[in-house]
């Protein structure tokens, strides 16, 4: 990200020191059309920077790290739960839930917008269940998904995953929110086959 940040500001200060060095700036914007013309050009590679420099902090994993790494994993699915649409989530047991997460994903199954896709059925995935949430198991006790992903907005244009892996040094989650990237349709396909071996009557 440094790198893009510092590459757009060279590239500005490019172009508004060739404006500088062009000659007689009063009679470069003498006229109104090349003040125009001018004044558009920086407006437009300054724009162009902020939101290639906003892309790319976008695309950044995030790193939780210390004593209250497990508080900051759940402010952020709290966040995550307050997104409107649907909500696809993969976990392996929900242990992390509480609080006002918990409320959050009650809120999601009370308005059919919750899936949970998970290796084996708990108690609180059957109450999310009974609460109207979509439930998908998938394995048993010998299989699950290593990484964690929470899709929003399934098969909408504007979806977007947040896929969350970690030791016991840190939690890393990284958003992914363009709809070509392939992390995205990988989401989804885990989803569609998790429902696929719901549907054949594999549960467990």
């Amino acid at each position: 990200m440094t790198r893009t940040v510092l590459a757009h500001a060279a590239a500005l200060a490019a172009l508004i020191l060739g404006v500088l060095l062009a000659g007689d700036v009063g009679a470069l914007l003498k006229t109104p059309l090349n003040a125009i013309v001018v004044t558009l050009a920086i407006l437009l590679a300054a724009v162009l920077a902020v939101w290639d420099v906003v892309g790319a902090k976008r695309s950044q994993p995030i790193r939780y790290r210390g004593r209250d790494r497990n508080k900051k994993i759940l402010n952020y699915m709290i966040r995550v739960l307050k997104f409107d649409g649907q909500c696809v989530m993969s976990s392996n047991d929900l242990s992390w839930v509480a609080g006002e997460a918990r409320d959050a994903l009650f809120e999601k199954a009370r308005q059919k917008s919750l899936a949970l896709v998970m290796p084996r059925p708990t108690d609180l995935s059957r109450e999310l269940e009974n609460a109207g949430a979509e439930t998908y198991y998938y394995g048993d006790r010998d299989f699950r998904f290593r990484s964690r992903f929470t899709l929003v907005n399934h098969a909408r244009a504007d979806a977007w995953v947040a896929i969350g892996h970690g030791d016991s040094g840190a939690h890393t989650i990284r958003e992914v929110h363009a709809e070509s990237d392939p992390t995205v349709y990988l989401a989804d396909d885990l989803y569609r086959l998790a429902k696929r071996h719901v549907a054949a009557g594999a549960t467990p």
